[in-house]
């Protein structure tokens, strides 16, 4: 046996070493002898690392040459691709070592086509014959048949492809050709004022390189994230092996940034292909392995027992015919899904569940179709056995069970089981912040933001390498992915995520003062305590993004502000300089003599904030929502305006002989205003200002562009 592999293996050396030979012999301009020169020339210091030449040869074995032709010229003319001239063999390592082999050209079984063997660029024009066959079958392979071998091999290449193309976009849009790599790394933006004629072309002549290679990278991403299944279909292949949704959905929180945002890429765009009807069967299927996590058991005991297994596979095959076209990708799913023979591998199964379902949920929750109401009266007892209910609005159990199993996977305490960083536990959070609209009303939303601010509590330690691209520790990787949760949810919700946090300081405010009655201190080891200026940074973002949405919450906004703030900055130094985004709303007014902070609600009243004393009291000001208000120089005076009510008052706030007393806030003197138009009215932003000439004396500057005195 070893004697016959031996001789084996020397014929096809030899073989290939004569067709090789042969090729160079008949034409100089061969693509192989092309690129052995282009390696072989000596570019000075700059040379190309192992990691870009094993990325070039990873990137033109993978790559599907021949599907568009454009494309292939910018890839070897722009990103320095080699195009394979000879067929191609793959291979798939198990996690035992044992390696499958996949030979589709090695018995010449791959049928030639007229159509698809037409050269458009010219590269066959000088080889031999049998060099132009092989690359005329290497092409077929490469553009269509490639993609018919496996789904393993589809979703491991395509995933390779994509995290290549963005990793090399990422750094300054790197290439492989040489000379280009060497311009790139040597160029430096020159500082000089006045540039030559020479200097202002060679800038714009890299700048329109580089923009090239962006784009080229960006268009090879583009065609094997989404456009290579239709691509491949157009060519008349009839057994097109899809991605594994299951692989996508185990990489959705990878460990390695590039391949985590190629597989999250990927499954979305598989998942969208799909079509409802696909989504659906798709939810069925794994429906059956969903944790149910509740306070006994964290193990979903339908999906241990073998007859719960057995229902749902025949609920699968009863909610929805599939359609012919579809059998062989349906087939592929149930062969995926088949029924866990250990208890490993039921886990494995329920961790792949939780995602996937939490990905349909956050993605396409309002889209899945629900169950035709006479099978369901048909089929109650398969109903009472399945959980996959779905995300919509009257049929929403599925999505409460997701929402139970991410809030638990985010919220449950560090164990042997499930450690504080691991992949599963940042796709709980990430999947949380995409698809909160989905699982809101099952959440406790308090908990919710508590457990994300607590893993952001430490981001100022994890800046350096979470801002300079430097490696991710885990602790990092769930900061930031615990950061851009938080944002989704405020953004999605911006109303619900402040007055949580609102509620939440109020709370902490009580607990502080019972802890200082008390003397106990550990007050500062809250969540609340520590997250200071993630809350801040969200608050800011709120402002920046959704300034209207945020001045119908001027109140709790402002609670929110002083609690993060250290209130001893603003003993020096204006609410401006200390946290300007605030003072953007006209509403909002500090004066830094008295130490008093003014804001105008919604609901016509005005809260007055004393910072010496940390006391806060609201008086019934108006009728409508206040518009505008403002501190004299001296403090001694607050106006405010009402543009619903037409109305501008004044304020003066007395206390007791030497200070002694409660102070009272009361109305000295009102006036009535003048109506502004409803064309002014657009920008409720910007409908008034106030701003005091003296002590006695305010202008009030509407819209329009009118401007009135008002003295007291």
């Amino acid at each position: 046996m070893k004697e016959g592999a031996e001789t084996v293996h020397t014929k096809i050396q030899a073989k290939a070493e004569s067709v090789l030979k042969q090729g160079i012999e008949h034409s100089s301009k061969d693509l192989i002898d092309s690129n052995s020169r282009v390696n072989n020339k000596s570019l000075g210091p700059i040379e190309a690392s192992h990691g870009m030449e094993i990325a070039q040869l990873l990137l033109s074995l993978l790559h599907a040459w021949g599907m568009d032709n454009d494309l292939d010229i910018v890839c070897q003319a722009k990103l320095g691709l080699l195009r394979p001239m000879v067929p191609i063999s793959f291979g798939v390592l198990s996690k035992a070592n044992y390696m499958s082999l996949f030979l589709p050209t090695w018995h010449n079984t791959i049928p030639l086509n007229n159509d698809t063997a037409v050269d458009d660029q010219g590269l066959t024009d000088n080889l031999p014959l049998e060099l132009v066959y092989r690359e005329q079958l290497t092409r077929i392979f490469t553009c269509k048949t490639h993609w018919e071998l496996s789904t393993t091999l589809t979703s491991n290449h395509l995933l390779a492809i994509i995290a290549v193309s963005h990793t090399l976009m990422s750094m300054s849009n790197a290439t492989f050709i040489l000379e280009q790599e060497r311009n790139r790394k040597l160029h430096r933006q020159s500082t000089r004022v006045k540039w030559s004629k020479a200097d202002e072309e060679n800038e714009e002549l890299y700048t329109q390189q580089q923009a090239q290679i962006k784009q080229g990278w960006s268009l090879l991403a583009a065609l094997h994230c989404v456009l290579l299944p239709d691509k491949v279909v157009q060519l008349g292949s009839k057994n097109f092996k899809r991605p594994q949704v299951e692989t996508m959905a185990k990489r959705w929180q990878h460990h390695c940034v590039e391949v985590r945002e190629a597989a999250q890429a990927l499954l979305l765009a598989e998942l969208g292909r799909m079509g409802p009807k696909g989504r659906k069967m798709l939810i069925d299927s794994w429906a059956q392995f969903l944790p149910l996590y509740t306070q006994l058991e964290t193990i979903n005991q339908q999906a241990v027992s073998p007859p719960s297994l057995n229902n749902g596979n025949s609920n699968t095959g009863a909610v929805l015919s599939p359609e012919p076209a579809e059998e062989e990708f349906e087939e592929e799913e149930e062969e995926q899904v088949r029924k866990p023979s250990s208890l490993a591998e039921l886990k494995r199964k329920q961790t792949t569940a939780v995602v996937l379902l939490g990905v349909i949920g956050a993605e396409f929750g309002q889209d899945i179709m629900s169950e035709n109401p006479k099978k369901r009266a048909d089929n109650s007892e398969i109903r009472k056995n399945s959980i996959a209910e779905g995300f919509g609005y009257g049929n929403n159990n599925l999505a409460r069970l997701t929402s139970m199993a991410l809030s638990h996977l985010l919220l449950a305490p560090p164990s042997m089981k499930l450690p504080p960083h691991t992949p599963l536990r940042r796709a709980a959070i990430d999947l949380i912040g995409r698809g909160f609209t989905v699982w809101e009303p099952y959440l406790d939303i308090s908990k919710v933001l508590l457990g994300l601010l607590e893993l952001c509590s430490e981001a100022d330690k994890l800046v350096p390498s979470m801002t300079y691209g430097l490696p991710l520790t885990p602790q990092a990787d769930s900061c930031r992915t615990a950061r851009h949760a938080l944002t989704l949810i405020a953004t999605a919700r911006p109303a619900a995520f402040i007055t949580t946090m609102a509620r939440e300081v109020a709370r902490y405010n009580a607990m502080q003062q019972n802890a200082q009655a008390l003397n106990v201190n550990n007050v500062n080891n809250s969540v609340l305590h520590k997250a200071k200026p993630e809350i801040l940074r969200s608050v800011e973002l709120l402002i920046d993004k959704m300034q209207n949405e945020m001045a119908e919450l001027l109140v709790e906004l402002m609670d929110i502000i002083l609690h993060c703030l250290d209130v001893g900055h603003l003993k020096t130094k204006g609410l401006q300089d200390v946290f300007p985004a605030v003072c953007r709303f006209n509403q909002v007014s500090h004066c830094s003599a008295t130490r008093r902070i003014a804001v105008g609600s919604n609901s016509g009243s005005l809260t007055l904030y004393e910072l010496r004393q940390g006391k806060c009291t609201s008086i019934n000001a108006h009728s409508s929502p206040i518009t505008a208000c403002a501190f004299s120089p001296d403090g001694k005076f607050l106006v405010s305006y009402a543009c619903g009510e037409n109305r501008l008052s004044f304020w003066q706030t007395s206390t007791g002989m030497f200070g002694l007393g409660a102070s009272q806030t009361r109305c000295v003197k009102s006036y009535s205003t003048a109506p502004i138009a409803d064309v002014a009215r657009l920008n409720p932003m910007r409908l008034a200002r106030l701003i005091w000439i003296n002590n006695r004396t305010v202008t009030l500057m509407l819209a329009d562009g009118s401007e009135t005195r008002f003295n007291i």
